[in-house]
Parts: structure tokens; C-alpha cells; sequence
């Protein structure tokens, strides 16, 4: 059997419990009874082990979900929608999506679909660049790095970042189908310089030169590095790295903070002050590595700021101060949530988009990241009173 791209948790449970399987062997029989007590037990049955181990059952229900048997379907689907409200048997559920039997898969994309996720489409852009992946491995394509972006775009799909694992797999698709077109007008190039290669010796052309090009191409299409596709699955790996501390700190900060702070009501403390000068030196980093090309730099640079100078120097010691509603606290926990969206939004811009949506735009109003204003401790008008400043000191030391 030839290796996938992905295998589903769903489908190594299915294969080892012993359970699901006789399960499976008397499910629709048991449920088709005359015998409500058969039926009954029957139900009992699969939500016990249902709960116990729900990657090895709602599969098995999945596959029965469009029984033709109305009795059966009835008892089936309502015994699903009861195990997948718990957040371990709808993770079972997505996990169905990525499973080798083609009918689990497809009933678990339409299950999905309904229930809010873009599963319909997702699967079938996963399914084609399966098929592409196949057909590159068959004819001795590299494809590695296409098949680590799919499954990168899988486990992006599975933490609800919906339209970014649909940016990746179409991505993966794009890079794999210019990829084996490439590859069929080198190897039929190839073919061609072949066939002429006697006819140009026998004409006295010296053909050593060619045939070491040929030898230097086909080495090529066996062992090729293919930058552009591994410079963008190290970015969506550092973006997903990114997500969660973003999400973490933006959870964190938006619980506490329960209206927009107003700047008349603060006293901003020391901490606050050295993380507000911190940040305005993230900034200018993170502009200078941009303008040098170097996106994923950046976010590692953005990741540092949030573990080491929001993590762990101020919150650990100032984050009782949010707890107590301090106007200060909030505004600069406020601040520097807003402006890290700002920041990373020209680099990854649905992923800010994402966060701004969710956490900011009822109370800052406007409509997008792109379109919000800086946080006034970061604005140009904020700049332009510090380089002011600046100045100002410089004069008089002159003197």
C-alpha cells in the first residue's frame, strides 16, 4: 500500500480497537431490530465506548451516517451529534476529514461543513494535491517539502485557522503542479537532446560538453532543493509558533481589559515605561529585518519580544495590577496588543486580520488592522514629541 501524505489518528484507533470493530460488525443490525431492548443496549454501547475512546467510534458512526435505513440513520446521527459536543469528539470528527476510507472522509467534510467549518472545499483541495504528490513520487519528483506544507496545512485546518490551512493547501497544490510541469519539459528536453546527440557526433560536433549537461540535469530533477517551497513552510511553521503566543497573550490581556483605557485617568510606573521603549525597539528591528527580506527573522524577533519582555518581565511581575483594574496596566497591556497586530500585519497579514477581528475592532471601531491607527503611545505624533525630545536634551548638553 502506498504511503499518504497524512494518516488519520481515526484510522490507527480503528485498526486496534477491538471494541469499534464489533461495534461496526452488528451496528446497523442491532439498531434495525424489532427489539427495542436490542436497539437500546445497542446505543449504550457505542456512547460508552464513544466517551471512553471517541477516535475509534465516531468514525464507525460517520460511515453509517447516510445509512439508507431511515431507523438506523435516525439513531446513528443523534448518538454522533451527543458524542461530538464534547471538544474531544469533534476534534474525533475532524480527524474523520484525513481518513484513507474515502466515505468517512466525505461524510465527515459534509458534517462539518454544516456545523461552520470550510471542510468541503479543503478536503477536495487536499485530495488533489494527494493525487499530485502520487503522481510526483511515481515519477521521481522531490516533493518532501510539498508534502510537509500539506500536513502543516492540516494541523493549521484542525486548530480552526480556517482560511490560512486553505492559503497553504492551495499553495502546496500551485508549487507541486508548476513543479511536475517543469519537470516534464526538462525530461522531455532531455529526451530530445538524446535523440540528436548521435546524429551531431557523426557530424563531427563535439558532444562531451552536452552529455555532461544532460548528466548535470538529470541530477537536478533527482536532488533539486526547492527554496521557494521551504522558505514558505518555515514561515507558516514560525507563523504558527507566532499564533499561539499572539493568541495566548491577546486571551490574557482582552479578559482583563474590559473597556478601552483612557489615557487621563494613568500613571505609568517604571515597568510599564522600560515595556513601552522596549516595544518601540521591536519596531525599529522589525523594520530593519524587513527591509532585508528576512520575514521569518522578524517573527522569531516578535516571538522573543512576547516571551522575554511581555512574558516574563512584565507580566509575571506586574500582572496583578490588570487583575485590580489599573488604568495604567491596562492601557499598556492595551497598547502593546494592538501595535504587535500592526507590526506583523504587513508580514502575515490574515493572521492579524484574525486577532483584530476577535479582540479589538468592537472597541476600537475601525473596520481592519490596515485601517486602525496605531496605539497612541506608538503613533507618529507619540515619535515626533520623543525625537522632540531628543533634540531638546542634545541642545542642552551642547550648551
Amino acid at each position: 500500500m502506498v504511503k499518504g501524505i497524512y494518516v488519520s489518528d481515526v484510522d490507527a484507533e480503528m485498526s486496534k480497537d477491538i471494541e469499534s470493530l464489533r461495534i461496526d460488525r452488528h451496528l446497523t443490525s442491532d439498531l434495525s431490530s424489532i427489539v427495542p431492548g436490542r436497539r437500546r443496549k445497542m446505543i449504550d454501547r457505542v456512547e460508552e465506548h464513544g466517551n471512553k475512546n471517541p477516535l475509534a467510534i465516531v468514525p464507525v458512526l460517520v460511515k453509517h451516517y447516510d445509512d439508507e435505513d431511515p431507523k438506523v440513520r435516525k439513531q446513528i446521527r443523534a448518538s454522533l451529534g451527543r458524542l461530538t459536543q464534547s471538544e474531544l469528539g469533534e476534534l474525533a470528527l475532524v480527524e474523520c476529514m484525513f481518513s484513507r476510507h474515502a466515505a468517512i472522509a466525505s461524510a465527515a467534510a459534509s458534517i462539518l461543513e454544516e456545523r461552520g467549518y470550510n471542510s468541503v472545499n479543503f478536503l477536495s483541495y487536499y485530495r488533489h494535491s494527494e493525487s499530485l504528490v502520487m503522481q510526483a513520487r511515481k515519477a521521481d519528483v522531490f516533493c518532501q517539502d510539498i508534502e510537509e506544507l500539506v500536513a502543516d496545512s492540516i494541523e493549521t485546518f484542525k486548530e480552526g485557522r480556517f482560511d490560512q490551512a486553505m492559503t497553504n493547501m492551495r499553495m502546496a497544490r500551485d508549487l507541486l503542479e508548476d513543479r511536475l510541469e517543469w519537470h516534464g519539459h526538462l525530461r522531455g528536453y532531455i529526451k530530445d537532446v538524446l535523440k540528436l546527440t548521435p546524429m551531431l557526433g557523426q557530424s563531427g560536433v563535439q558532444i562531451d560538453a552536452i552529455q555532461d549537461s544532460i548528466r548535470n540535469a538529470a541530477k537536478a530533477m533527482d536532488s533539486r532543493e526547492y527554496e521557494d517551497a521551504r522558505k514558505l513552510l518555515d514561515l507558516r511553521r514560525q507563523e504558527t509558533r507566532l499564533w499561539k503566543q499572539l493568541w495566548s497573550y491577546e486571551e490574557y490581556v482582552t479578559k482583563r481589559v474590559k473597556v478601552k483605557p483612557l489615557v487621563e485617568l494613568m500613571v505609568l510606573t517604571e515597568p510599564d515605561k522600560r515595556l513601552l521603549d522596549a516595544f518601540l525597539r521591536l519596531r525599529d528591528d522589525v523594520d530593519d529585518i524587513v527591509q532585508e527580506s528576512r520575514p521569518i527573522d522578524s517573527l522569531k524577533r516578535v516571538e522573543e519580544f512576547l516571551r522575554e519582555d511581555v512574558s516574563t518581565d512584565y507580566l509575571t511581575k506586574e500582572g496583578k495590577r490588570l487583575e485590580i483594574k489599573d488604568e495604567a496596566a491596562w492601557y499598556v497591556a492595551w497598547s502593546v496588543g494592538l501595535g504587535l497586530l500592526k507590526l506583523v500585519a504587513p508580514i502575515v497579514p490574515n493572521l492579524a486580520e484574525e486577532f483584530y477581528q476577535q479582540y479589538f475592532r468592537d472597541r476600537e471601531g475601525s473596520p481592519s488592522i490596515h485601517t486602525v491607527e496605531w496605539p497612541e503611545p506608538f503613533s507618529e505624533k507619540s515619535k515626533a514629541a520623543r525625537d522632540a525630545g531628543k533634540t531638546t536634551k542634545k541642545h542642552k548638553g551642547q550648551k
